[in-house]
């Protein structure tokens, strides 16, 4: 378990997330999430638990063979915001062809329990 009672790969999910924004690749926002997916060969999505029922809405209809959408259970919006460096964050994503996101897919397939698929 991480510090914050997390399992060990949501908490490090959740600090790779942090070091995509530094890296200036992540997106963050429905707004840029939502524009990207339109423009981007793929993309993967991750969104907190407690996200508008709109925003989940629009994220699950992005998934499919070139874009990956998972929600972080038990990660409320503070959560994600706070580990990306922002107020608050319902909906982030990374380019699904980057190191980031194979890392990403990788942490949260290891721990199951983390997703919701």
């Amino acid at each position: 378990m991480s510090a914050e009672g997390r399992p060990d790969g949501v908490g490090k999910a959740l600090s790779l997330l942090g070091i995509a924004r530094r890296a200036g690749v992540l997106l963050v926002g429905q707004d840029q999430v939502f524009r990207a997916a339109s423009r981007r060969k793929g993309l993967f999505v991750v969104t907190s638990e407690d996200c508008s029922p709109n925003v989940m809405r629009k994220a699950l209809a992005l998934d499919g063979e070139k874009t990956t959408c998972r929600a972080l259970r038990g990660v409320g919006r503070e959560e994600l915001g706070r580990h990306i460096g922002v107020l608050s964050a319902q909906i982030a994503a990374i380019p699904a062809d980057s190191g980031f996101a194979k890392k990403m897919a990788l942490l949260l397939r290891q721990e199951g329990s983390g997703i919701d698929e």
